[in-house]
């Protein structure tokens, strides 16, 4: 890509929680996309983040789960550098995207940002028309010469948020005017239009009635057939369905990361069990 650390833990009383392994979960045949190490965020004086390591396979779907508050958004913004956008906030330690180091001083964050697109919780359509939302990102950067290109790109980008034959005959209609549902299925295609080499989610189901929810989970699963997808959930359900690796926070920390099944099945750490299984979260 071009864009110019272990812990132990404490898990059951007395006993000390299995070593957190970085590239557990790793994915047979898979690259690893994003390669984190002893990662640490402060805001202010307030660490949030303590040594989070952990590799991320490309084409594949990872899920960050845990408590609200845990530091699962907080490290997935670290990674397109987002965190850069508030006042006091530091990080420390290192991630790499195809071995190049984010926070490089020749990275620029803008360039970057547009290597690792983002979803938020809440569709955030631009006040533009559906084709201007997709098109945005393509004409800012230069990607497409002439209208017929621009034209190509649009479309293939909305057949592949799964939404084309659901606007194609109103493509200048406002992107906000769209359902709830639709204006996600619209940003992920904005997001795609730029052809991004990873592309992150922050509970992009949490404001869709289950309907909706369902269109975009299996729209995760079709697009990580081309993609790094990382997505934050508090749904342990959506994490089972859409993801193939996954990673348990808690309290800032990294408790268990691995294969999504053995992470529900068979969790190493007393604290994953307790939080898959309800006790507390």
């Amino acid at each position: 890509m071009d864009f110019a650390g272990v812990e132990r833990a404490t898990g059951a009383v007395g006993m000390a929680a299995p070593t957190v392994s970085a590239d557990a979960g790793s994915i047979l045949g898979a690259p690893i996309k994003v390669s984190a190490r002893d990662v640490n965020v402060f805001y202010g004086d307030k660490q949030a983040l303590f040594d989070v390591s952990i590799d991320i396979p490309d084409r594949a779907v990872t899920a960050f789960i845990g408590p609200s508050g845990c530091g699962k958004t907080t490290f997935l913004r670290c990674i397109n550098r987002m965190n850069d956008t508030i006042e006091g906030a530091r990080v420390k330690g290192s991630v790499q995207i195809e071995g190049k180091n984010a926070y490089a001083s020749d990275v620029d964050p803008v360039v970057l940002r547009s290597r690792v697109g983002m979803v938020f919780q809440k569709p955030n359509p631009f006040p533009k028309s559906i084709y201007d939302n997709v098109a945005y990102g393509p004409r800012i950067h230069g990607i497409a010469r002439g209208k017929a290109a621009m034209d190509e790109i649009v479309e293939k980008s909305l057949r592949r948020a799964g939404l084309w034959d659901e606007v194609k005959d109103r493509l200048g209609s406002p992107g906000v005017g769209l359902s709830g549902g639709q204006q996600q299925r619209l940003v992920i295609a904005r997001t795609v239009a730029v052809n991004p080499d990873v592309i992150l989610m922050d509970e992009p189901c949490s404001a869709l009635d289950p309907i909706a929810t369902a269109k975009i989970e299996e729209l995760i699963d079709e697009l990580r057939a081309n993609y790094c997808i990382i997505i934050v959930t508090h749904s342990m359900a959506q994490a089972a369905r859409v993801s193939q690796k996954t990673a348990f926070f808690h309290l800032g920390k990294l408790v268990e990361t691995g294969p999504t099944e053995e992470i529900f099945t068979n969790p190493r750490d007393s604290r994953t069990q307790d939080y898959i299984t309800g006790r507390f979260g």
